[in-house]
């Protein structure tokens, strides 16, 4: 299916709510949840890392726990979209992106029901929770995203900047990638976003992200019904076409026999 440039710039709009909410959670993790990324994962392994070669691994742990969640998110949704779309058509933005994410939302309407319930400020277990079921959140949103046509980066950006500075370097702004530097925007403007909330609404620092994937899931769906219906008018048609010749078939027979009868 091919995708018609307004529907690309549109798609450039959503990776870049998807990245501001990664910036969100990521900021919250950082600050107040076990002080770890829950998407920037190479940074949690250079925690570890530097844990290791400092002696002191309880200062780990929470890096670990971070780490492993978003493995398990990867994986889930992997498996998730693959069992989704196996009998789907090819799309830009396919339906099982679309779903993998509204798990991902749920995940993240459960971490803002307990965070908000423990006045933003929750026990050391329920930090641990927290923090695993963020990472594994941004997870799936990380493997949903790979669905996506040019496989968008929305949680670890290194590569977008990279991508984004070589082009500016050697083709000029033509060769921009817009998703990337969108995508580089929105991570900062998230970050912020959430941070000024920790410091003087961190009931609510969660639910900026919450209403930017709510957004993304609620324009994908209606595309995907359109797309649907669209796509139920192109292949009814044939068949319409079919229904219509039977039917003159039919009325022309009718016709001779009685024809040949008179006659």
């Amino acid at each position: 299916m091919v995708d018609p440039p307004e529907r690309r710039r549109q798609h450039v709009g959503l990776v870049g709510l998807l990245t501001f909410a990664s910036g969100c959670v990521d900021v919250v993790t950082l600050m107040v949840i076990g002080g770890s990324f829950t998407s920037v994962i190479t940074g949690n392994l250079i925690f570890i890392g530097r844990a290791v070669g400092t002696s002191s691994l309880s200062a780990a742990l929470h890096a670990i726990m971070a780490v492993a969640g978003y493995i398990v998110g990867v994986a889930i949704g992997s498996r998730l979209r693959w069992v989704l779309s196996r009998r789907a058509a090819p799309a830009p933005w396919p339906r099982s992106a679309t779903l993998v994410i509204a798990v991902e939302w749920s995940i993240l309407a459960a971490i803002n029901i307990v965070w908000i319930s423990y006045g933003a400020a929750p026990p050391a277990a329920a930090t641990d929770v927290l923090l695993i079921c963020a990472a594994l959140a941004l997870g799936m949103q990380g493997a949903a995203a790979r669905a996506i046509t040019g496989s968008p980066s929305t949680t670890y950006m290194t590569g977008a900047l990279t991508t984004l500075i070589e082009a500016l370097s050697t083709q000029g702004r033509r060769a921009v990638d817009p998703a990337a530097l969108v995508g580089l925007l929105c991570l900062v403007a998230g970050a912020a976003c959430s941070a000024l909330l920790v410091a003087h609404a961190s009931r609510a620092a969660l639910l900026p992200p919450l209403v930017a994937v709510a957004l993304v899931i609620v324009v994908k769906l209606r595309d995907h019904r359109d797309e649907q219906r669209a796509n139920g008018a192109v292949t009814g048609r044939p068949d319409q076409l079919r229904s219509q010749a039977e039917g003159k078939a039919v009325a022309c027979g009718m016709f001779w026999r009685c024809h040949t009868r008179r006659s």
